[in-house]
């Protein structure tokens, strides 16, 4: 773009929102040698918006799409290098089981994906999961074929993003909590955030605004939608069919019901912190909400819901709820992420509309932010998640 990353700024690039997204370009950027500033209206780690839950799911054979996989190769390499900065365990290898029925579009997106990048994919008859995965014994949905991806797991989100922050700080990036961005503009020569009455200059902008993007990004011009997500953590019967301290225990799994969203789940582990049991949820089967006014109680019928639906998915283990939590998915028309410029923009990116499978991301997100703020664009294959696929919608 013909000019030089470090100019007479106060900031060579300021970061809005350090969820997974945000969390993850400061990293990246403070690692490179910029000079930037990370604004956090809560604080890190927080359980507030859509990073949070004491687990997320890490799987490659991708339903969504397979131009996801590339991606997530790259993201799996910076979640090791983030392990191994921080010196903590955040990825944990369970495997991955999907169970659905026959002319299952998600059966057919997992193969597809296996199939196109070389993934490891295992087919299971459904009258021998009991012999494979004791949980899933006797399951009550009409499952037609179970797939087991060995290579798949889950995060630690709050760890993680504790981490990439911390890593951050030790590259010399700064960091505000508790501060809410009020506006943010740009001219010709800077691009400006507005904090407390007070204006803060740089280079670059960096929106993750998570949740809050209708608000913090209003120029987006893509509608996009929050909903309530309930998880939940179940108390197993039998604790030896529901740890993952060795792998072909209990993976994590999702599987498609006959009746309602599909359940996902995750197994527990040694390391594990409160809540306890096995993490249980209903894949985008929520109400429409505002992060500012959302409904944290879980109501009695939503846990009677949650323990019918465990009762049929994996009766090798089913107990109950003894815990739960309320977290947010923000949704694109199409399910599919954004990252992009600003449209209209010369100084700012954004990431948005994660659809409630964009954690895993996260490190590769900060990579292509990073790329943006530093070169003007990226060599990674984010192409298909660009904001003009939105044009005439």
């Amino acid at each position: 773009m013909g000019y030089s990353f470090h100019m007479p700024r106060e900031w060579d690039a300021i970061v809005v929102g350090l969820g997974a997204m945000g969390a993850a370009a400061l990293w990246h950027l403070a690692r490179r040698g910029a000079r930037v500033l990370g604004i956090e209206r809560f604080s890190r780690g927080h359980d507030r918006g859509s990073s949070h839950g004491g687990s997320r799911i890490i799987r490659y054979a991708y339903f969504e799409h397979p131009d996801y996989v590339p991606l997530l190769r790259r993201s799996g390499e910076l979640w090791t290098e983030l392990e191994q900065a921080a010196q903590t365990k955040l990825v944990h290898q369970s495997g991955m089981l999907y169970g659905g029925m026959r002319g299952s579009e998600v059966l057919a997106g997992v193969k597809a994906s296996a199939n196109q990048h070389r993934i490891a994919l295992e087919s299971i008859d459904p009258h021998r999961i009991g012999d494979r995965f004791a949980a899933f014994a006797q399951c009550a949905e009409p499952i037609d074929e179970f797939l087991f991806e060995p290579g798949a797991g889950f995060i630690r989100p709050e760890r993680a993003i504790c981490a990439m922050i911390e890593q951050a700080e030790l590259h010399g990036a700064v960091v505000r909590e508790s501060t809410t961005v009020e506006s943010w503009r740009e001219n010709a020569e800077c691009a400006e955030v507005v904090v407390e009455g007070e204006s803060l200059r740089a280079r670059e902008i960096i929106l993750c605004p998570g949740a809050w993007t209708a608000e913090v990004a209003r120029s987006l011009g893509v509608a996009l939608i929050n909903t309530r997500q309930v998880i939940a953590w179940i108390t197993p019967r039998e604790h030896d069919r529901a740890d993952a301290r060795v792998m072909p225990v209990m993976p994590a799994f999702f599987i498609e019901r006959e009746s309602g969203a599909a359940m996902y789940g995750v197994p527990m582990s040694p390391d594990q912190q409160s809540p306890l049991g096995i993490k249980v949820g209903f894949h985008g089967d929520g109400a429409v909400c505002h992060p500012d006014s959302l409904d944290r109680q879980v109501r009695a019928q939503e846990i009677n819901s949650m323990n019918r639906a465990v009762a049929r998915v994996m009766p090798g283990v089913a107990g109950t709820v003894t815990d739960s939590a309320v977290c947010i998915y923000t949704n694109t028309p199409d399910g599919h992420f954004i990252i992009d410029r600003m449209p209209g923009s010369r100084r700012t990116s954004i990431a948005c509309g994660f659809c409630g499978h964009g954690f895993k991301f996260a490190p590769v997100v900060g990579e292509v932010l990073a790329d943006f703020a530093m070169r003007g664009n990226t060599a990674l294959p984010i192409d298909f998640l660009r904001i003009d696929r939105f044009r005439g919608q």
